[in-house]
């Protein structure tokens, strides 16, 4: 049995959302819901795939670099950006008729990781590691750190040193920040009936699709400078060693060390404008990305979006090449016109 979740009108539309909120699809997108069935499983797992493809939209690098740009200040905040080691899961439970789901910022459509969550990982972690020698002390540094309630050990709630604030998913460090993952049930009644069902080695898989997140994220701490260093060390280890998030047992949700390369600014755009005129002229690819052609047809790109989007591809090019710096003579002219854009409007 099939039930409409949305307006007949709102259906058509959502249909054709490849530049929509992710948030929203995945929380109110999926038109129907089919009870049983492969249909239904089906219609699931082709929505999940829409939400993953979605990119983040240019204003969100925007954003991400005020941010940056607001917590420099050395003296008062630590900036640590950290790679995933494979995916991770944030906000699983929160799916509703998908039966899955994403922390997904409600403003800008990424997904991020909330304080709260890195803040408990980092006091468990810190709590384990600093009272293994010497438990008093250890205990005395996670709540000057990390802050207490009242209890046996503090005469009075204690607010912490150190502020976690959301990590913020790190622009371009993926092609898109969801992805589809498959969770396999392999004992389905038995988990659906509380046990009352034996599991045996007989039971079908089940396969399931779920939402995790690619990429990297920045994580930022404020606090007083004599304890950001040690507070650095912490958060770092506890994320590279524990992990956060849900199925850390399973591998998910683990980080790793090391410089980011981001991924490559694609545009597909420039891909078929450069073919296209070095069809026409009959010239070849390098000597039309660097020509005036394709400089005038993107100058008069209507839409500021795409027209951003393949002037920071076109860029990304020519720095491969090493001609923005110093372009050839014959390109000169070209990069003049590139040089009067301001893609940080």
């Amino acid at each position: 049995m099939s039930v409409a979740l949305v307006r007949n009108k709102v259906a058509s539309l959502l249909g054709q959302a490849h530049n929509a909120h992710p948030g929203l699809l995945l929380q109110r997108g999926l038109t129907e819901h089919e009870e049983h069935g492969k249909q239904g499983e089906s219609r699931k797992n082709q929505h999940v795939a829409l939400a993953c493809a979605i990119r983040p939209a240019d204003f969100y690098e925007r954003a991400f670099a005020r941010w940056q740009k607001a917590t420099s200040d050395a003296q008062s905040f630590r900036s640590i950006t950290l790679a995933l080691e494979s995916r991770l899961y944030i906000g699983l439970a929160g799916g509703g008729m998908l039966e899955t789901g994403c922390a997904i910022s409600h403003s800008y459509g990424t997904p991020y990781i909330p304080g709260s969550s890195v803040k408990g990982v980092v006091r468990v972690h810190a709590e384990q590691r600093l009272c293994r020698t010497a438990k008093a002390q250890g205990l005395a540094i996670c709540n000057e750190l990390f802050g207490a309630r009242q209890d046996h050990h503090t005469s009075a709630n204690l607010a912490g040193l150190i502020s976690l604030h959301d990590a913020w998913w790190v622009p371009r460090s993926a092609k898109s920040p969801l992805v589809e993952e498959v969770v396999t049930t392999h004992h389905m009644n038995y988990y659906s009936k509380d046990g009352r069902e034996p599991a045996t080695d007989f039971d079908s898989p089940v396969p399931n699709v779920q939402v995790a997140v690619q990429g990297a994220f920045l994580f930022v701490m404020a606090g007083p400078s004599a304890w950001l260093g040690l507070a650095e060390q912490i958060l770092v280890d506890a994320l590279c060693t524990r992990g956060i998030g849900a199925k850390s047992r399973a591998g998910y949700g683990y980080f790793k060390q090391g410089a980011l390369q981001p991924a490559a600014t694609t545009c597909d755009w420039v891909d078929t404008e450069v073919a296209k005129l070095a069809k026409q002229h009959q010239a070849r690819e390098g000597d039309t990305l660097r020509g005036r052609q394709l400089a005038t047809a993107w100058s008069e790109l209507p839409d500021g979006d795409l027209k951003r989007a393949a002037f920071l591809d076109i860029r990304e090019r020519w720095q491969k090449e090493g001609w923005w710096e110093q372009p050839p003579a014959k390109a000169r002219r070209t990069k003049a016109i590139y040089d009067q854009y301001d893609d940080s409007a």
